[in-house]
């Protein structure tokens, strides 16, 4: 039973590391588990291999297994394991979902995740003691320099370009845009490969059927967000490419997803910062969720798409190894540098919130954050995703400080 309860916290910690602005370290302040989750990454080792090592020697000996599983027990493997379980289930599922919501209603997904991250910048706070006015000029100038770092890196034109490489896909049979995004896999959503600059062969090949059903692709990038270029958009995501096109998606560099992964598995010991929200910073959100969507999707069709795998695959390995060394460095930090390392956390969570500000137009030709010129149906559920998100981290960072006594201040 104990298990059980186990794994559906683990559930529980997936729902929140996979949403930009829920903290998976507040939810495990909240479940009971924080001060176990942190004190067992600390105390991860690789001292066991010399035991695996003798024990497939041995031809698997039945005593031999016994001390590897006692040196795993010792580190509260276990434990571990079960968790993660839980983490994984959760975190697939929302894999399968979120890069269809952020295909189809971006404005309403960055509204939510703006709103989520907007209640949660104070949690981090809430962390520093202030017992002089030199703690609170170090927190302030970390917070400034944080501030101008997240917002010159997540400059709307420029934030999906890091590291960004185009791969080359062909269409077949029945392909649709989506459809090659998805085995790409693209770091893009599906509207962004088709304006780019890298695919005008692509929409020379779809502008006579398009021209056809009365649609006009220079109207429709002269007034984006009108009912005319959502017909546009909708129509081209939708349309099948003739087999043996060229389409070119962008994909990050194998390096820079393993960094990724590397740095935002740090997210676990961090109450109020999201690794999803380091995700999104590093403009990595949504090319790893793509990635994993697509191979969900292929072993449920018995086939694995190899270049999503390899992303995968290296994403977490570099979250392994992240375990094993940066949360570590976090936690050092943490306990013998709180002030500036909790004000620069504070700072880039501030900074990077241009980056997923809801509203944007093609503005000379460059992506820019603009404010809404009426107040519509999208306008009110932009407005209604962004009071939600804020409602939920205020109800769960209450109840994770009547729970931090308990966790927190055990785990430093």
């Amino acid at each position: 039973m104990e298990r059980v309860k186990l794994f559906l916290k683990g559930v529980c910690m997936g729902v929140a590391d996979i949403i930009p602005g829920v903290s998976g370290g507040t939810l495990a302040l909240i479940l009971g588990i924080y001060a176990e989750l942190v004190n067992t990454i600390k105390g991860l080792h690789l001292r066991w291999l010399p035991s695996v090592w003798r024990w497939v020697r041995s031809g698997f000996d039945a005593e031999k297994g016994r001390q590897v599983l006692d040196e795993w027990r010792a580190m509260n493997v276990p434990f571990l394991m079960i968790l993660g379980a839980g983490i994984a289930l959760a975190i697939a599922a929302g894999g399968m979902i979120i890069p269809d919501l952020l295909d189809n209603h971006p404005e309403v997904m960055r509204a939510l995740f703006f709103g989520l991250i907007v209640a949660s910048v104070g949690i981090p706070l809430r962390m520093v003691v202030f017992r002089t006015k030199a703690t609170w000029s170090v927190v302030i100038g970390a917070a400034v320099v944080g501030v101008a770092i997240g917002w010159v890196a997540t400059d709307p034109d420029r934030m999906y370009e890091v590291g960004v490489t185009w791969a080359e896909v062909e269409a077949q049979e029945g392909d649709t845009l989506k459809e090659i995004g998805r085995r790409g896999p693209s770091a893009w959503p599906a509207n962004q490969v088709y304006w780019a600059d890298e695919n005008a062969p692509l929409r020379d090949v779809l502008e006579s059927e398009m021209a056809q059903l009365g649609l006009n692709a220079d109207q429709a990038q002269v007034k984006p967000g009108s009912e005319e270029a959502e017909r546009f958009k909708e129509t081209y995501e939708e349309l099948e490419i003739p087999p043996g096109t060229k389409v070119y998606v962008p994909q990050p560099a194998p390096w820079y997803i393993f960094v990724v992964g590397f740095i935002a598995i740090c997210a676990m010991i961090l109450p109020g910062i999201s690794g999803s929200y380091l995700l999104l910073i590093f403009g990595a959100y949504y090319f790893v969720l793509n990635a994993l969507r697509a191979v969900i999707s292929g072993m449920t069709e018995m086939t694995i798409p190899m270049t999503a795998a390899f992303f995968v695959g290296l994403f977490m390995i570099g979250a392994a190894m992240g375990l094993l060394t940066f949360a570590r460095v976090m936690s050092f930090l943490l306990r013998r540098y709180p002030a500036p390392t909790l004000g620069l956390l504070v700072g880039l969570m501030v900074g990077c919130l241009r980056g997923i500000w809801p509203f944007r137009e093609i503005v000379d030709g460059q992506v820019t954050n603009v404010m809404p010129q009426t107040f519509s149906t999208t306008e009110m559920a932009v407005l209604a995703a962004g009071i939600g998100g804020a409602v939920v981290v205020t109800i769960l960072s209450r109840l994770g400080r009547r729970r931090s006594g308990d966790g927190a201040a055990d785990a430093a």
